[in-house]
């Protein structure tokens, strides 16, 4: 009599199969690091300075062109998000077939500690400034440094739930880079740089490393 299979393994199985190509690791990149670019064009005078020429020069509409970093980054994304379908329906999943991930990875429970976490950190930077131990600087950097633990700890969470060791890692070390914002004396738009930076070329190196990976398993199982 053949044994039954475990439901929980199979449920974990299918929820994996959706970030197992790296192509999710990808597109985080893609978010976090454009986002950051984005967010320091915003507080840099350069980009201000280039956003009001163009609207004395082409009238008030031209301003809209402060916009443009957002517009790329929805673009980015929403193009990455074709990009990742066209490429398991053309390679990856041609013979395997399409899973459509869960919409809840990680329960509500993570998602909310996720959320104090970063309002710990701003509480935290806070504190400090009301004691005179940091300027208001920092509590800015801070807001950073926070979105990157609480990143980080959702990404360990995800790794955890769906069995995938590489989140566990890149959580654990995004986490810990993330605090280098407060250190670095960086304003507010820097600090966002360095964040995006950080975990751009962690999440795009290790999506591109996974991907290959899966190609040449998609390719050895043709």
């Amino acid at each position: 009599m053949a044994s039954q299979p475990d439901i929980n393994q199979l449920i974990q199985k299918t929820r994996r199969y959706e970030f197992s190509d790296g192509l999710r690791d990808i597109q985080f990149a893609i978010l976090l690091g454009f986002g950051g670019v984005g967010a320091w064009l915003a507080f840099e005078p350069f980009w201000l300075t280039i956003i009001m020429k163009a609207a004395k020069t082409y009238g008030r509409w031209a301003a809209w062109i402060g916009m443009l970093p957002t517009i790329l980054v929805i673009l980015a994304v929403w193009g990455m998000l074709w990009l990742m379908k066209y490429i398991r329906q053309r390679w990856l999943w041609r013979e395997s077939g399409i899973v459509k991930s869960s919409q809840w990875i990680v329960s509500r429970k993570v998602n909310l500690i996720s959320f104090i976490i970063i309002l710990a950190g701003l509480a935290i930077g806070v504190g400090l400034w009301f004691l005179h131990w940091v300027d208001q600087v920092f509590i800015l950097r801070m807001l950073w440094t926070a979105t990157g633990w609480s990143f980080g700890y959702t990404l360990v969470s995800v790794g955890r739930n769906i069995g995938l060791p590489r989140y566990v890692w890149l959580g654990w070390a995004g986490g810990l880079l993330s605090t280098s914002v407060l250190i670095l004396p960086l304003t507010f738009g820097q600090s966002a740089l360095v964040f995006g930076s950080i975990w751009f070329v962690m999440l795009m190196t290790s999506g591109i490393m996974t991907l290959r990976s899966a190609f040449q398993a998609a390719k050895s199982g043709d």
